[in-house]
């Protein structure tokens, strides 16, 4: 797979990022079930479908956060170090990534959450990100570090290792978003670096690579799933002990979220290889509604399960399946019919 430095496309991203969202809006559906959000009143527990909702969270967001590293990486290669500039990676990810974040998190107070608080902790929240928006401002801590990194001229080497020891110790609890900028911050770096230094991945790109990685990854994530609700339970009195509880915790979603990132780079790589065609542009059209989806697709959700009398009329067998039906297509649509709007194409476009 080879990306031509006159094309600013990146076709396994292409791929890739769609079937992220789709992941990404299964998670959310089934995440009544899997302990994310607040259990449903009346259902029972279903194991499979906490076994789902584990499953299409494995390494969801650090893959999405991997390709981001990973375009960034592919612009700076082909632009030079005006993409490294704090113009491009201070303001405009602001523009990008935190516009949106406040606009979104604001509506999304305004209909789900309360407003009698003080207007201080509502500025903060904004910029803190509300719901699903936390991952906006963690994201543009990952540009912010890159940047560090460059203007820094600190070897990506020692670099990446530091990153690494933060993403272990990311669970001390830090302001806006910091903390979870500290858990990514590898995955992103890493795949800035690939990109960036032009490292040559299409060897890896095989049948059988694939095939391991995926046995790899289910193993692991089973294995590891099953070790960390143990961790969860057992919790832990002593400062220290605690410690090590919580850097094993991280470490063991680290190892298989890594692999499951692997797998899917490998498994989009072979197929793009055995193949040979050029992405197609319905592809490439549904890619560009894809951060679209991802604001649009809580808001949904959130309604119909608190909102609507689906929750009683589907019951707990169908629902999360209609869900997920239901709020992908509405996202779609919205998302569509937004960027041709003014405002919207600058919000989500």
């Amino acid at each position: 797979m080879v990306n031509s430095v006159k094309n600013s496309n990146l076709s396994e991203v292409s791929i890739i990022r769609p079937i992220l969202v789709v992941l990404l809006v299964f998670y959310h559906a089934f995440a009544p079930f899997g302990g994310v959000w607040a259990p449903i009143e009346g259902y029972p527990e279903i194991k499979a479908y906490w076994w789902l909702d584990k499953l299409s969270f494995a390494f969801l967001l650090e893959m999405f956060v991997f390709i981001s590293g990973y375009v960034c990486g592919f612009q700076v290669k082909i632009n030079g170090d005006r993409k490294l500039s704090a113009a491009n990676l201070i303001w405009g990810k602001f523009k990008r990534l935190m516009v949106p974040c406040i606009v979104f998190s604001f509506l999304y107070i305004i209909l789900f959450q309360s407003i009698n608080q003080p207007i201080y902790k509502t500025a903060y929240d904004l910029v803190n990100g509300v719901g699903h928006m936390w991952f906006l401002p963690m994201l543009y801590w990952c540009f912010i570090g890159v940047w560090a990194v460059e203007k820094l001229h600190i070897n990506p080497k020692w670099a990446l290792l530091l990153f690494a020891i933060c993403s272990v110790f990311s669970f001390l609890s830090l302001p806006l978003r910091l903390g979870g900028a500290m858990y990514y911050m590898p995955f992103f770096f890493l795949g800035y670096l690939i990109q960036r230094f032009d490292i040559r991945l299409e060897r890896f790109y095989t049948l059988k690579h694939s095939v391991l990685l995926a046995i790899a990854f289910c193993v692991l994530f089973t294995t590891l799933t099953l070790l960390r609700e143990q961790f969860f339970v057992r919790g832990g009195t002593i400062i220290g002990f605690k410690v090590v509880r919580l850097v094993l915790l991280k470490l063991m979603q680290i190892i298989y979220s890594l692999c499951g990132l692997m797998m899917t780079f490998c498994i989009v790589g072979y197929t793009e290889r055995i193949m040979k065609r050029s992405t197609p542009q319905w592809l490439l059209n549904v890619g560009s509604l894809c951060f679209g989806v991802y604001l649009l697709q809580q808001f949904v959700l959130v309604g119909l399960y608190e909102y609507t009398n689906l929750p009683n009329i589907a019951g707990c067998y169908w629902l999360p399946w209609i869900g997920f039906i239901i709020t992908l297509l509405c996202s779609v649509s919205l998302s569509a019919l937004l960027v041709k709007t003014r405002i919207g194409c600058f919000l989500i476009g």
